[in-house]
């Protein structure tokens, strides 16, 4: 019987070929556009979990509480790892990360640059799940200067050579490689190069008052972990107290799950680009959307088609088929529909993977297709397209009375044409909605990216010194950049603008005396405030020629002057103190800086201190337009001849900046596309039924001509019908799509407003797309014989 259904399926799908042809392409559009969003949402979800013991490690966050603010690092305290495993024997184990500065590495006659460098624990392997390609995970780290490469790191070095035994050196210290672990999958929040024995670190390295690795905990198996959150913060009292409670600081202690960090973080500190839970969400329902759309276009056109199924239908009751073996047929079309889909939607996966990847920037290949999520997906496509988008229609023909068809009746009524009426409007409810949501995304995003950051990136270039040697050298690199008249500023800090500076606690000058706050500084020369355009509000910047500045002057922003209530911001005094009480800076404010972002567009401007020194790390050069690439030649020579043994790099400023939007962007490309194709899909369906009306309305639309009717009036008759049901689907959108895409904007700290250019501009996008879909069969009707379509009749 089976075999019987399916080859009926297939003969009545042949037989209309056009009519299957325009299903079959919005079916596997719709089922392509889904299944590589649950791919993407699949891989979203996947992050940390690989590690077997994901759901029992959890990373160590500090909740600062000061006197008038609060903030949270995702690092905790040198010391805690060990006492806190001691303290709390059911602590499985507690490792942690603590990278290395930009550093060359050499082995022979190879070096290189490496930023993603760690020291860590000997537990590390213990506790998280990396393959061990050579060497063993039990004894790798637990000698000091040991080190653990992963394979693309092995392969830079040491080639086809075994790296076993071998040493890397970097400035005075060398570590011996130990083992070659696989490349830490992309699904990690915390991604390595290599990983060096904490044992190399100084055994006192570090206090109870510094904090700057990240801190994981293994707890054993079915601890509640928000219950143990609460139990370690009996740590505070015994060990912080005596440093922070007279500073009128309180520290509380949060325990993150890794499975949640990628998703659920926004952490400026985070060591990768984290992902948004909002978007997996978004991204979920317009697959979701994809798939309903595709099942009510095959709906809708599968009704349309009534007057011609009508008949088939009535004579097969005639003949003896009762109505559940018809429902039966009908499903089994729809079905078979379905697969066809299926296998070409699998075949363009497989094609336009490579594309996705770098749209997405993700690393999918081929395997994903087997995964269970993905099995799983096609299963519930052939359910939700197959059987719910064949249910209608399966119902609705198999009504039908075989004398109401045999009468020729069926074709005069307007039964089904109310559902169908429905079904395009929902279907462009989604799309007119995710017209807006796509304008108003790109609307942020360029919000954003065209702020007055508070400092000028026009041909900035960013260099930086790797070593003390380099650094101590930085006067005589500066002074031979500005020998080039086409350099027209060259300053130095020790931290990148705009990827934000750790918060240290300092004293400050306030109405009740001195007190403490946790400030952001950046340590800088003289010549970066002008270098960047920094605007000072009040005060002056540092002066070379003024020896207070260089021992006891600072700089502070906007933001910190209110935050203290400083009118007169200008000779306040601001102090750092060591552990043991004594002044490490002891200085005074001489200028105020305009507000800057210094942690980038995603985060609120905070308070900014910067402190005076000359030699930095990182260097920041203005250029000046002319021949930019003739003048970054020019410094490459001179940075040959002054670190003759040092590669040279360089970034631009602007880049750097433009990063920070690298995963919205890709993210606002991925919605706009599958925008388009929600779209697409609901106009191959209002294509359709335009076709079905104007067959429909042959005869009206003859008679209307002899009588005098004009090729317009007859374009308006026929397109007027769907641009009203175009205009009932935007009122029912424009107020979801308002308070939808007004929630998410509440994500950002600087955003746009949604204005009413949105909803304008999709309104006009929406119904130029509607006429010129309909047009074609409108235009059509418009030119044809009268008499021909009277003859028909």
């Amino acid at each position: 019987m089976l075999k019987n259904l399916i080859k009926t399926a297939i003969r009545n799908i042949l037989k209309d070929f056009g009519y299957s042809s325009l299903n079959i392409l919005g079916l596997t559009i719709g089922i392509t556009s889904a299944l590589f969003l649950i791919i993407y949402i699949s891989d979203e979800l996947s992050y940390d979990r690989y590690h077997e013991k994901a759901d029992r490690i959890y990373r160590v966050a500090s909740h600062i509480k000061e006197t008038d603010d609060e903030f949270t690092w995702i690092i905790a305290q040198i010391p805690f790892a060990e006492q806190v495993t001691t303290d709390y024997p059911e602590i499985e184990a507690a490792v942690r990360f603590i990278p290395f500065q930009r550093a060359l590495f050499k082995y022979e006659d190879k070096e290189f640059y490496e930023e993603d460098f760690a020291y860590t624990d000997s537990s590390v392997f213990d506790v998280f799940t990396y393959e061990f390609i050579k060497g063993n995970p039990k004894d790798a780290l637990l000698e000091p200067n040991t080190i653990v490469l992963t394979e693309t790191i092995a392969a830079k070095y040491f080639g086809i050579l075994d790296p076993i035994g071998k040493t890397l050196v970097t400035g005075d210290e060398a570590y011996k490689v130990t083992g070659v672990i696989k490349d830490v999958p992309h699904n990690s929040h915390y991604r390595f190069d290599a990983l060096a024995s904490r044992k190399s670190l100084p055994a006192q390295f570090g206090n109870w008052g510094n904090f700057g690795v990240f801190t994981y905990l293994l707890l054993p198996e079915g601890t509640d972990f928000k219950q143990f959150e609460t139990k370690i913060q009996e740590m505070y009292p015994k060990y912080m107290a005596p440093i922070f409670e007279n500073l009128g600081i309180k520290i509380d202690y949060i325990l993150e799950p890794i499975t949640d960090i990628h998703l659920k973080s926004s952490n400026a500190q985070e060591p990768e680009p984290t992902g948004s839970i909002a978007y997996v969400y978004i991204f979920g329902i317009v697959a979701l959307f994809l798939i309903l759309i595709a099942a009510m276009n095959y709906m809708n056109l599968a009704t349309a088609r009534s007057a011609k199924r009508a008949r088939e239908v009535g004579l097969r009751k005639v003949v003896g088929s009762n109505r559940r073996s018809l429902i039966l047929q009908f499903l089994t079309e729809s079905t078979v529909f379905t697969f066809i889909s299926l296998i070409l939607s699998i075949v363009l996966i497989i094609i336009l993977i490579p594309n996705f990847n770098q749209l997405a920037g993700k690393s999918f290949d081929l395997h994903i297709i087997y995964s269970p999520v993905i099995l799983l997906s096609l299963f519930g496509v052939i359910l939700v397209v197959g059987i719910f988008g064949g249910s209608y229609p399966a119902f609705y023909l198999s009504r039908f009375s075989p004398l109401t068809v045999m009468k020729g009746e069926i074709t005069k009524g307007s039964s089904g044409s109310l559902f169908r009426k429905v079904l395009v409007v929902i279907q462009f409810v989604i799309s007119v909605a995710m017209i807006v949501s796509t304008l108003v995304v790109f609307k942020q995003l360029n919000y954003l990216k065209t702020k007055d950051l508070g400092y000028d990136m026009k041909n900035v270039i960013s260099l930086e010194l790797s070593t003390r040697e380099m650094i101590n050298k930085y006067p005589v690199l500066k002074q031979a950049l500005l020998e080039n008249p086409d350099i027209l500023k060259v300053g130095s800090t020790n931290t990148r603008v705009g990827e934000g500076s750790g918060k240290v606690l300092f004293t400050v000058e306030t109405d009740d005396g001195m007190q403490p706050r946790g400030l952001n500084f950046a340590v800088v020369d003289h010549d970066l405030v002008e270098s960047l355009g920094i605007q000072m509000v009040k005060g002056r910047d540092f002066q070379q020629d003024m020896p207070s500045d260089t021992l006891l002057g600072v700089i502070v922003n906007e933001t910190m002057a209110a935050r203290l209530n400083w009118n007169e911001p200008i000779g306040k005094k601001v102090e750092l103190q060591g552990r043991n009480g004594q002044d490490v800076i002891k200085a005074t404010v001489v200028g105020v800086m305009k507000d800057f972002h210094q942690t980038g567009m995603y985060n609120e401007i905070e308070t900014m201190m910067m402190i005076y020194r000359v030699n930095n790390q990182i260097v920041y050069a203005k250029l000046k337009d002319n021949d930019v690439q003739g003048t970054i030649k020019y410094i490459e020579k001179r940075w040959n001849e002054i670190f003759p043994n040092q590669p040279f790099t360089y970034s631009f400023l602007s880049d750097r900046f433009n990063e920070q939007f690298g995963a919205d962007e890709k993210r606002g490309f991925i919605f706009t596309l599958f925008t388009v194709l929600a779209i697409l899909i609901a106009c191959l369906g209002l294509f359709g039924l335009a076709s079905y009306t104007v067959e429909q309305r042959t005869k009206e639309i003859g008679i209307r001509k002899v009588v005098g009717a004009s090729e317009g009036t007859v374009v308006k008759l026929i397109s007027k019908e769907f641009l009203i049901l175009v205009v009932i689907s935007m009122i029912i959108a424009f107020p979801l799509a308002y308070f939808f895409m007004r929630d998410w904007l509440q994500n950002f700290v600087y955003r746009t407003n949604l204005g009413l250019f949105v909803f304008i501009l999709a309104g006009l996008i929406t119904v130029a797309i509607t006429f010129i879909t309909i047009s074609y069969q409108a235009w059509k009707a418009a030119n044809a014989n009268p008499a021909q379509s009277l003859r028909v009749e």
